[in-house]
């Protein structure tokens, strides 16, 4: 998508100089008729890349630290409208700041459906410097629509195991060649409970979301592909985390803070889209409702809590859809490792995971896709018929973990590599397409309703 020639010249008058958007932009949450837009105002327009080092003392390299100042957000109009006036900043400017790690999110509505739009954010400081950064997008379509829709999966990245340490992980590029309607990023976006530099306050949890999303593979995919997210363990606080629980300093509720103004959020932590007549998306919410790990098994224990469950019975007996898929942080079928306590694939969980899996092997066209895991997969469950894909890690440095073998009463399809997973969608008629970290199809399972 090009941006209209106006905007070109429009934007030539709000130069940038010392001010900038390092983290570029992230458009998410998308609907037929809205989005929320997401940026980040930065005293620099890009990080130093040069050094790959932690003084252990301020987060100096590799991020930008965030500006003072104010945000203000162009007219979104069609790409195709070349109407004058989309450079000027629409609902006026916001101010940004330390509070907020200079973070914005702009909710924006009354779009049409399937339209792409060419977007602008405009950032002033204190001193007078001026920056924009630019993104395109393409809205939802609505029940009615039956074109093909393809979109992309992908789960576990971790900044110092990228595979291109100057731009970041490779997918991001292999996922934009596939010129995907959305993205959908499972949790454990990146690790504060791993090394260089463990993030046990809000400061170095800021640095380690700063540092990832100023790399240039990332920031280019998300100018132009919109993008739902799940949060996890790793990216809230640690391993296998739940509420009221710390990591050094870093409380839940900090964790959750830094989440919500990294990303851009919805009213709600678990939420469904519609995609045409033929896809719904259902995005769970794993963390903030769950009980301890470590209490004993039983139908008061749960992950989603009851307000969730009775929210997912509903929308999902509501729809009608061909297809269903619901996008878990976690395993819902596995199998997983004997060790791990945490998911509805474990025995920590095993009375409510139960459930779930005959819930969801009851909705005609339901499939599960998964994050979590460090190995890609496809699995069905020997019980229920329930079948899951798991996308796998965002590269080969970050695959490891299953030691078992094929198992082949449960796994159709196991590679203990990174990569993501690719859905395209095109009437009755479903492809789940694993890839590795270049974009090469491994494997693929078509199914057809």
């Amino acid at each position: 998508m090009k941006l209209p020639v106006v905007l070109l010249v429009l934007l030539a008058a709000h130069p940038a100089h010392a001010l900038g958007f390092a983290d570029g932009i992230k458009i998410g949450e998308v609907t037929d008729t809205s989005a929320v837009i997401w940026v980040r105002l930065t005293e620099r327009e890009e990080a130093d890349r040069r050094i790959d080092k932690w003084d252990g003392k301020e987060p100096k390299q590799w991020s930008v630290p965030g500006a003072k100042g104010e945000v203000g957000i162009g007219a979104l109009r069609p790409s195709s409208d070349k109407t004058v006036g989309l450079g000027e900043v629409v609902g006026g400017w916001t101010k940004v700041g330390p509070k907020s790690d200079s973070c914005h999110q702009f909710k924006v509505g009354g779009l049409t459906p399937y339209t792409d739009y060419s977007l602008v954010i405009f950032g002033r400081s204190e001193s007078g410097s001026n920056a924009h950064v630019l993104g395109t997008f393409r809205t939802a379509p609505t029940a009615e629509f039956t074109k093909p829709i393809t979109f992309v999966a992908s789960t576990c990245q971790d900044f110092p195991r990228r595979d291109d340490l100057k731009n970041g992980h490779k997918i991001y590029q292999s996922m934009l060649k596939l010129d995907p309607a959305f993205f959908v990023q499972t949790g454990d976006t990146l690790y504060y409970d791993k090394p260089k530099p463990y993030a046990k306050d809000i400061a170095t949890a800021r640095y380690k979301w700063n540092r990832f999303f100023a790399m240039p593979f990332p920031r280019a995919f998300h100018k132009k592909v919109p993008s739902y997210w799940l949060h996890d363990d790793h990216d809230v606080l640690k391993n296998d985390c739940w509420p009221g629980q710390t990591y050094g300093e870093l409380t839940w509720e900090q964790g959750l803070k830094v989440w919500r103004e990294q990303i851009p959020q919805s009213e709600k932590p678990y939420r469904t889209f519609r995609w045409g007549k033929h896809l719904q998306v259902w995005f769970p919410e794993g963390r903030e409702f769950r009980s301890a790990n470590n209490l004993p098994d039983g139908p008061d224990k749960s992950i989603f809590g009851e307000e969730q469950w009775a929210w997912l019975r509903q929308t999902m007996k509501e729809s009608d859809a061909t297809f269903k898929l619901f996008v878990s942080a976690t395993p819902v079928v596995g199998p997983d490792r004997k060790n791990k306590n945490d998911n509805h694939a474990n025995a920590g969980f095993a009375y409510e995971g139960k459930r779930l899996r005959k819930v969801l092997s009851g909705i005609p066209g339901c499939f599960v896709i998964n994050g979590d895991r460090h190995w890609q997969y496809h699995s069905v469950d020997p019980e229920t018929g329930l079948q899951e894909f798991g996308s796998g890690p965002a590269s080969d440095k970050h695959a490891s973990g299953w030691k078992y073998g094929l198992k082949p009463e449960w796994q159709k399809f196991l590679r203990i590599k990174g990569g993501f997973l690719s859905v395209k969608v095109e009437g009755t008629r479903a492809s789940f397409r694993h890839h590795d970290v270049d974009g090469k199809m491994v494997n693929e399972v078509v199914i057809e309703r």
